[in-house]
């Protein structure tokens, strides 16, 4: 059965339902179906870089070494870190740091000794590869051998091909005997060291008694005590030194005799290499020589020779 609301109840029923309508409206949340989208995007870019070392590092030895090289390109570069070795490719040590990287020098001052460097290029903790290595010597003190004779003789090629024919075995001892080179040379002598037509003679079996190790040679000293038949036109001496047995010899140094009494001359010194690298074996019995060479301008002109003796001057 269906019970009717009465009329008067109807107006009040109505206003309550638009109430609660009302109400579960604005209660409920809102609700869309659009959708916004949003992608991002980059144009920047990532490089790498690599450190570079400095270049053509040169050591040049003496009582401090100094370094040169050329800069790193890299201009961001801090410096550069110095880095030593008593051994050639490895060991190397840091020494010193060099700033700012526009410097191309530094110098170091050990010990005697021969010494090795690489040189890098730093940023920060960044380090670049080794340079090239680059060597240099301090050297010590230096000693001699004193004058050591020679122990034999003999003829050279050129001129009359028989050198100091006279008694050749008394130029190795300072006894006033004289070996004589009598009319020295061909009629085509003359006072150029240059000249093949003139007479030469070699020496040899020096005893320098050296160390089995020698860290350089820094001079050779030949005497001669010599003497002339006569005083006329130009007389010249010429010396050469051999290191190899004499298949290479030195340029040639030349003395002008004084006069006919026999009189002592020195050749090279102390400090005088003779254009030469010396090496321990290089002046060995078997591999050193000096030849001398007589050089006139006049004819019947006698070379008459004493002595001749040599001095090393060495480092140990």
């Amino acid at each position: 059965m269906t019970k009717r609301v009465p009329f008067h109840v109807r107006p009040w029923l109505a206003a309550l339902t638009v109430a609660v309508l009302v109400v579960g409206l604005a209660a409920a949340p809102l609700v869309t179906l659009a959708r916004l989208t949003d992608s991002d995007s980059s144009t920047h870019s990532f490089t790498t870089d690599t450190l570079d070392p400095p270049t053509n590092v040169n050591a040049t030895g003496g009582a401090t070494i100094g370094l040169s090289w050329t800069a790193t390109g890299d201009t961001y570069a801090t410096g550069y870190e110095v880095r030593r070795s008593t051994t050639s490719g490895s060991g190397y040590a840091l020494i010193n740091t060099v700033t700012p990287r526009a410097a191309t020098s530094t110098a170091d001052s050990p010990s005697a000794g021969t010494y090795y460097y690489v040189l890098r290029s730093y940023f920060q903790n960044w380090r670049s590869v080794d340079s090239n290595e680059a060597s240099a010597t301090v050297p010590g003190a230096s000693t001699d051998t004193g004058q050591k004779p020679c122990v034999t003789t003999a003829a050279d090629t050129g001129g009359d091909g028989d050198g100091y024919e006279t008694s050749p075995g008394s130029l190795c001892a300072n006894d006033s005997v004289f070996g004589t080179d009598a009319n020295t040379g061909t009629n085509a002598r003359s006072a150029s060291c240059a000249n093949a037509a003139n007479d030469r003679h070699r020496f040899q079996g020096f005893a320098f008694g050296l160390p089995g190790s020698v860290s350089s040679v820094s001079g050779i000293e030949i005497r001669i005590d010599e003497a002339l038949n006569n005083n006329g036109g130009t007389s010249n001496l010429c010396v050469e030194l051999s290191w190899d047995g004499g298949t290479n010899w030195t340029a040639a140094q030349t003395v002008t005799l004084s006069g006919a009494a026999e009189a002592t001359y020195f050749f090279g010194g102390t400090a005088d290499t003779w254009g030469h690298t010396w090496t321990a074996s290089q002046l060995s019995t078997g591999n050193f020589r000096v030849r001398v060479m007589d050089a006139t301008s006049q004819s019947t002109k006698d070379y008459k020779m004493d002595y001749l003796a040599a001095r090393v001057v060495y480092v140990p």
